[in-house]
């Protein structure tokens, strides 16, 4: 067989009607859905595809993969099963194992370990697989799958504004300012994969807590919660007054708070040897007066301002048994609701600090970006009068 009587073929799809082959015909065609060029023949009655494994596709590619067929041929016709596997290749595209690690080692440090969650879900919803890390990126990075992926979880009732949130993390794993950290792997033509963008970017704002149940469930923590879960009494202030997250409640200690001579304090929240945030460094007032009763009920002025016995309670404090405390308040009658509802106290907090001091204010206090607070709180926000 000579190079000259193999011919690149006309269809490019690589997944739609094929044209007949001749018995001995040899083509190489451009498989657009893998994006390499496959060899293809008819020996013998049977149909044989093998990749070349060439994924340009230019003139230069289209001559590599010619020559490469070839070889493929020769194999097949004339030689073994071992000389086979050695001339044909898998396309060379990278798994997303290799991209995600590239990404974790050079990614944004606050953010890289949620964006990169959120592609590892993607890649295990887009290839129904487990071990996502051998997946090819190939069959992830395209904008159809992007969106069908948006699409489902649209269908299973993710809000729009969560839609387009995970959205951007993905794309944010392989964004266009980054690709030159892949420049060593073989990655598809991701122009539409970075077209897409799905659910939308605007909410209605956030509702407070209707006054009521606001002030019964503060009544249920002042004495009962105290009295009978300490702990967790002390959690619940922490992010109801001073908007604390639920790992920053976990890890305070009294050594990270400023008392003033008028007798409030301010929590400061800076990275330090023993704990580093992944959010914005601040500090928060908070009433001196609380954590004065802290002190008084935990007996204790150093170390954590909750006591431990150790990481796992201090966890379980904030995600089980505030939300136990929280949820027949905020969500009664409602049984669906597993979701950390605690963490809504944060969230009242910043819209109380909107309504009061103005949205600036309680992006400092949040440790927020102002772009998040405003879509949160900008139907909080009273209207100026006109001049």
């Amino acid at each position: 067989m000579k190079v000259a009587d193999i011919v690149a073929d006309g269809n490019p799809s690589g997944s739609g009607t094929r044209s007949i082959r001749k018995h001995g015909q040899v083509t190489v065609t451009w498989n657009e859905r893998r994006r390499a060029w496959y060899y293809r023949a008819m020996i013998d009655g049977q149909r044989y595809e093998k990749s070349t494994g060439i994924v340009t596709q230019s003139t230069a590619g289209k001559v590599q993969a010619l020559k490469k067929a070839k070889e493929i041929d020769e194999a097949l016709r004339h030689g073994t099963k071992g000389q086979l596997a050695e001339v044909v290749k898998r396309p060379g595209f990278a798994k997303c194992g290799e991209v995600v690690d590239i990404f974790l080692k050079h990614g944004p440090e606050r953010s890289r370990d949620a964006a990169a969650a959120a592609f590892k879900r993607y890649v295990q919803d887009v290839s129904g697989r487990s071990d996502w890390r051998s997946v090819s990126a190939a069959d992830v990075l395209e904008g159809s799958a992007l969106r069908t992926w948006a699409s489902r979880q649209r269908e299973k009732g993710r809000s729009e504004y969560g839609i387009h949130s995970a959205v951007q993390a993905i794309k944010s794993v392989v964004a266009r300012r980054r690709m030159h950290l892949f420049r060593d792997l073989s990655l598809p033509e991701m122009e539409e994969f970075h077209a897409v963008s799905e659910g939308s970017t605007k909410i209605s704002g956030y509702l407070p807590i209707p006054r009521e149940v606001l002030r019964e469930m503060d009544a249920a923590a002042r004495i009962p919660l105290r009295r009978r879960d300490p702990k967790v009494w002390a959690a619940y202030w922490l992010m109801r007054k001073a908007g604390l997250r639920n790992d920053e409640v976990e890890n305070l200690k009294w050594e990270w708070i400023v008392w003033h001579k008028d007798g409030t304090a301010e929590i400061v929240l800076v990275r330090r040897a023993e704990w580093q945030p992944k959010h914005t460094e601040g500090r928060v007032p908070v009433r001196g007066r609380m954590l004065r009763l802290m002190q008084a009920v935990f007996s204790s002025k150093k170390g954590f301002v909750i006591p431990r016995a150790n990481k796992t309670e201090a966890e379980e404090i904030t995600a089980r048994r505030l939300n136990d405390f929280a949820r027949p308040f905020l969500y009664a009658g409602e049984k669906k609701k597993t979701d950390k509802v605690a963490y809504q106290l944060r969230k009242e907090f910043g819209s109380s600090i909107a309504q009061r001091d103005g949205i600036e204010t309680a992006a400092r206090l949040l440790r927020n970006s102002l772009e998040v607070c405003y879509k949160h709180y900008h139907n909080l926000v009273k209207r100026p009068k006109p001049l």
